[in-house]
């Protein structure tokens, strides 16, 4: 069994703090809410997209080893676009065969442009030569994604506005969220204006600054420690011009079927959902390739109340990558932090009630990369 036994992160949002300070608050936090000390851990892993082109900073595991005087220990860099942070998580899982305490930090400064524009940036987690080139952008993507989803099941843009209004009023309880401060309406998101048709500005995750970490220990260290039952990736084309179906992310569909299979569970057993809602339309999708509906059911979920916090799989509690934001190296890791808070009962107004597994659905690309994490209270 291998357990998480600390987490902490940031406010994400547009902040102050640089790209050093973000990591150093949530590697902080997430030592000061474990029982060990910093000197207990054994190796870091580092979750970071945009450094370079952003920042202009790359090999900051060594950046992070400058925040650690004196502390010399493997610090090693993960990059895999929006999943990052999953990845590291399993690769920090990996390497309890050898430590017995990891930490994983996942941190992006994405307000920071010192060298390229943020759109052209994030776009590089894109196909150059079928992508970029062509000026299928990520919110290009998704809208082609999305009018597709509304063809073949004929839903129409409410269905997404709802999706959107769930994830603010969600934001609303979690005061570490980007949109914590601000009361969206129904109104407000229908009357924001249209970015990639049938995408308006409030079906798209924002630009956010922020970091998360968490410790991954061989032992268990207290009864607030949650168990790892699974953690899994799948990866597949980048681009989705080399795609079968847009409607569905086969990524997801076969790392899912992998993690519940290691966790020997399946989709009832799970009580609270996080899912990679970087454009409104994903998660839809998600909800369908984790198996919770049939295909193009998804938005019978959102009707009936299904997701929110007293049905039968509440979602995103925090407000998801739409609302609670997207600092894409941190994303994963921030999913990661809500279900360990759920898990552990410690999540205040915005608790549900018997959170004993918890699922994250963390996506880099646009399905290129899928990551499914499974945990559960010990």
């Amino acid at each position: 069994m291998l357990y998480i036994t600390g987490i902490g992160r940031t406010k994400f949002g547009a902040l102050p703090q640089t790209l050093q300070e973000l990591a150093y608050e949530a590697m902080y936090n997430a030592v000061m809410d474990s029982k060990l000390s910093i000197n207990d851990i054994d190796a870091i892993f580092v979750s970071n997209f945009l450094g370079g082109p952003l920042n202009g900073q790359l090999h900051f595991n060594s950046i992070i080893a400058s925040l650690l005087p004196g502390i010399n220990i493997p610090i090693v860099r993960i990059e895999t676009a929006c999943a990052s942070s999953s990845i590291a998580l399993k690769q920090a899982l990996y390497s309890l065969s050898q430590f017995e305490n990891v930490m994983v930090l996942g941190v992006e400064k994405m307000t920071s442009k010192t060298i390229l524009g943020t759109t052209e940036a994030i776009a590089m987690a894109a196909d150059r030569c079928l992508d970029q080139q062509n000026g299928l952008i990520f919110p290009a993507a998704y809208a082609l994604i999305a009018q597709q989803y509304m063809l073949k099941y004929g839903i129409n843009h409410d269905i997404l506005e709802q999706v959107s209004f769930i994830n603010h009023k969600n934001s609303r309880l979690n005061p570490l969220a980007h949109f914590f401060y601000k009361d969206v309406t129904i109104e407000t998101i229908r009357k924001s204006p249209i970015i990639a048709t049938p995408l308006n500005l409030f079906d798209c995750s924002p630009i956010s600054d922020g970091a998360a970490a968490i410790i991954v220990s061989k032992e268990k260290k207290s009864d607030r420690d949650i168990e790892v039952l699974s953690s899994q990736y799948v990866t597949d084309a980048i681009s989705i011009t080399q795609r079968e179906d847009l409607t569905s992310f086969k990524a997801t569909r076969l790392a899912a079927k992998k993690a519940y299979s290691e966790a020997g569970l399946k989709p009832d057993d799970i009580d609270i959902l996080e899912v990679h809602d970087c454009f409104t339309i994903s998660e839809l999708i998600a909800l369908e390739d984790l198996g919770f509906c049939k295909p193009g059911e998804s938005s019978e979920l959102v009707i009936n109340g299904d997701i929110l916090k007293d049905g039968r799989i509440p979602v995103n509690m925090d407000g998801g990558l739409k609302a609670n934001g997207h600092p894409i190296g941190a994303t994963g890791l921030a999913q990661i932090y809500e279900i360990v808070v759920q898990l552990r009962g410690e999540a205040g107004i915005r608790q549900i009630k018997n959170a004993n597994i918890g699922m994250a659905q963390n996506i880099g690309g646009i399905g290129g990369t899928a990551a499914i994490t499974i945990l559960g209270r010990s």
